[in-house]
């Protein structure tokens, strides 16, 4: 069913991993699209291009003009912009106690300030009598629990749950909606490697609640619905895509390892 035909969608950090999950999405309901990344497509766009007009646009999301400039040159090959997926990010954690400036400053940058000047350069485009415009942010549940050595990504994350918060809010004046997804552990290229060290996968499906990891495809589905027509009444909200982790508490059952 084409919920997105003739809606315009850019998508930041999108030629793998989440971004290009939510991209397909995009593309099998009808949206044209404009996907990211700060080096090559590798393919990305060829594929998209099968299921939908697809652009792909390559600028680093960390400076600000870089965020800029992805939302202009967006526009000018769309036409008008209906979403805004923030997604492009970086986790580069390591001990506390290791944490250096440039590192702190390369996850900030993409994580937060891409985010954030994304969004203002996206507002600017919206026209006043525009309907059902929306941001979506990709956070992580990170953002509600924090995790041993990931001080610098739960901090960006934190931010960004703020930062929806806020933006809803700013932004409701120009009928603009604001949301987050909060994926948990999923399976993408920058996850792959960890995961299959050890019984590391063993370890983490233990302690989902729907026993599985997820993947890119999770995602794509709830993007689509806080875009579409049937989310008009939600702003300002993240919602959690984990298989159950935020729900759970500690389990003594033994039989679940």
């Amino acid at each position: 069913m084409d919920i997105m035909k003739n809606k315009c969608v850019c998508i930041s950090g999108s030629t793998f991993g989440i971004g290009y999950g939510i991209a397909e999405a995009f593309a099998k309901r009808g949206a044209k699209i404009v996907i990211n990344s700060n080096e090559d497509d590798n393919g990305a766009q060829k594929k998209i291009s099968e299921l939908t007009e697809c652009y792909f646009v390559k600028e680093d999301l960390s400076t600000v003009e870089g965020a800029q400039n992805f939302i202009n040159k967006s526009y000018d090959l769309l036409g008008k912009l209906d979403t805004l997926i923030n997604n492009a990010g970086t986790f580069l954690d390591t001990n506390f106690e290791n944490i250096s400036k440039e590192s702190f400053e390369k996850t900030i940058n993409l994580n937060v300030r891409g985010y954030m000047f994304a969004s203002q350069a996206f507002a600017k485009k919206i026209k006043k009598n525009q309907t059902n415009a929306s941001i979506i942010c990709i956070g992580s549940s990170n953002s509600k629990a924090a995790e041993k050595n990931s001080v610098m990504y739960d901090t960006s994350k934190g931010a960004v749950l703020m930062m929806i918060r806020s933006l809803a809010v700013s932004l409701a004046p120009k009928n603009i909606r604001v949301n987050g997804i909060g994926p948990g552990i999923l399976e993408t290229p920058l996850t792959k490697d960890g995961l299959d060290k050890g019984k590391n996968r063993e370890v983490i499906e233990s302690q989902i609640p729907l026993r599985r990891i997820g993947s890119p495809r999770d995602i794509g589905g709830a993007a689509v619905f806080l875009s579409s027509e049937e989310a008009t009444y939600i702003t300002g909200q993240m919602l959690y895509i984990d298989g159950g982790i935020l729900a759970n508490q500690l389990n003594w059952d033994q039989s679940l390892l």
